[in-house]
């Protein structure tokens, strides 16, 4: 088995992303690439570098449905007839169209205003020339097998980054596909995103990205692939920094809380003062994940008022 990770460009501000090759019967890529002709010519490319045909691609695995990572897997399924998979909660995104107004009822119970919820829909629908259906996906659930000629790897449910996020893990070389579960230069966003099992409810990104993180250093591999940068060989040193963010920036939002009541909008103004409009959907993603966390853990109060989220320090 020969494993090749692929570097393809995006048009997005985090650069690069690695689809990862495995050269082994069913030939398996794992990711696509954002539907660019840049990144397809890209991945045709590097895979033609390496001894074959896009069309003898016979299996494409999608870590998650973002469009940097699997906006390509429709052309390239449609051009090798290969099978796409991915995990059901990513499975429904991935099959039409996006409707960035599912975001509106989450958006406006965290104090955003209509002209910027407004802002945030026109970017998310920029974004979907990246992207496009895939009308067949077969799905796989934690602890499936993905089952090679002479291996099998591991699916592992990753929730986090988003709710239906998988890794691959290739126990017999401690080897595991991390996808934006682990990046190794910038800290993953827990984004937000409406629940897979009611879209009234936003997922509760951070416990279970946190979760995610104890269960891969749990498995022990020495080598996890990410979905952007370079590779991760210390899952201790780095789960140990990831909490030591975490912790930070708790201390951060209640130190930017301080004696006042303020909705997650107000308060992601506060802590991401020099993020740009295009980023502020990110800031007040990190922002509410936080927040989710610091209530779980009993250290933040939540109030309602009109239908609006405000957030104070436990006093």
């Amino acid at each position: 088995m020969h494993i090749h990770q692929l570097r393809i460009p995006t048009p997005f501000p985090v650069g690069l992303v690695n689809v990862i090759l495995v050269l082994e019967d069913p030939i398996t890529l794992v990711d696509t690439g954002p539907r660019t002709d840049e990144a397809f010519f890209a991945v045709r490319e590097q895979v033609q570098a390496r001894g074959i045909r896009l069309g003898h691609i016979r299996r494409i695995v999608l870590t998650h449905s973002h469009e940097d990572h699997a906006g390509q897997a429709a052309r390239l399924q449609e051009l090798s007839g290969a099978t796409v998979y991915a995990h059901a909660w990513e499975a429904e995104r991935l099959k039409r169209t996006f409707d960035p107004t599912i975001f509106r009822p989450l958006l406006a119970e965290l104090g955003v205003p209509e002209a910027v919820i407004v802002h945030f829909e026109t970017l998310r629908r920029k974004f979907q020339e990246f992207t496009a259906p895939v009308p067949e996906i077969t799905v796989l659930d934690d602890g499936d097998e993905l089952a090679f000629e002479g291996a099998s790897w591991r699916v592992v449910h990753t929730p986090g980054h988003t709710p239906g996020h998988i890794g691959l893990f290739a126990e017999d070389r401690r080897l595991f596909i991390a996808g934006d579960t682990v990046l190794k230069r910038i800290t993953p966003n827990p984004v937000l995103t409406p629940h897979p099992h009611d879209a009234r409810r936003r997922f509760p990104s951070l416990p279970h990205f946190l979760a995610s993180v104890d269960r891969l250093w749990k498995l022990a591999p020495t080598v996890i692939l990410t979905g952007h940068g370079d590779a991760v060989e210390d899952i201790t040193a780095y789960r140990r920094n990831f909490r030591r963010h975490v912790r930070q920036r708790q201390e951060a939002v209640r130190a930017a809380l301080g004696t006042q009541t303020v909705t997650p909008w107000e308060l992601s103004l506060r802590l991401f003062s020099e993020t740009r409009a295009d980023q502020r959907f990110l800031a007040l993603s990190e922002t509410i994940a936080h927040l989710d966390l610091a209530i779980a853990t009993g250290e933040i109060i939540r109030e309602w008022r009109d239908g609006i989220e405000f957030y104070r320090v436990r006093r």
